[in-house]
């Protein structure tokens, strides 16, 4: 079987749903805590600490809000940030904030 090539628009694509499903993991989880989401050469994954295991019916209502979220045709833009901005944004996330201090130390500029 051939492989297909990742194009930028598959990539963006698969980022901006890593985006939709940690809202989406968030709307049932306000605790939760985000690791990464990065995309992959067949789709995406994202790192989460949930307060308990994803059921069956926790992932059929991701993925029904997640369908809301794309029918909002909601805005995709990244905007680069200072180290201080993007710290408050995710102060109440431990795993983000240790990828902030981990970029800020090699010089990887920020967005959210």
């Amino acid at each position: 079987m051939q492989q297909r090539e990742k194009t930028p628009s598959i990539d963006l694509a698969r980022h901006s749903l890593a985006h939709l499903l940690a809202a989406a993991v968030l709307k049932m989880f306000p605790e939760a805590k985000l690791g990464i989401g990065p995309t992959i050469e067949n789709g995406f994954y994202y790192d989460f600490l949930l307060p308990r295991s994803i059921t069956p019916e926790d992932l059929e209502t991701f993925e029904k809000d997640i369908k809301r979220f794309i029918n909002l045709k909601l805005p995709f833009t990244g905007e680069k940030v200072s180290a201080a901005k993007a710290k408050n944004t995710f102060k109440k996330q431990q795993f983000k904030l240790d990828l902030i201090k981990e970029f800020v130390k090699n010089k990887r500029s920020l967005t959210i």
